[in-house]
């Protein structure tokens, strides 16, 4: 991932600029306050990407805790990342076979 860090100042400045930057190069820009990140633009393909992800974390969750209702939050989440990376693994390996 490409990233590009700019002060809040230059952003203000240059917005239609940071757009072009975060649009066109598919840059991330990180806009910093005194050395400090206060904002991250990102494309919209990246944004999408993040959301489907935090879906699908959400989604095998929901699965983990409606199979194990007693359990509790911390274990079902623990549960969830198990099946999450099961999940990114078994992907990983349908895309070699593609």
């Amino acid at each position: 991932m490409l990233v590009k860090k700019m002060s809040a100042k230059e952003a203000r400045n240059s917005f239609s600029d940071l757009l072009g930057v975060v649009y066109y190069s598919k840059k991330t820009v990180i806009v910093e306050k005194r050395g400090k990140p206060v904002a991250v633009v990102i494309s919209p393909e990246d944004y999408k990407r993040l959301l489907a992800g935090r879906d699908e974390r959400l989604a095998v969750f929901d699965e983990v805790r409606v199979k194990n209702p007693k359990v509790t939050a911390q274990k079902a989440e623990e549960d969830a990342i198990r099946e999450i990376s099961a999940r990114r693994k078994e992907k990983g390996a349908d895309i070699g076979r593609s």
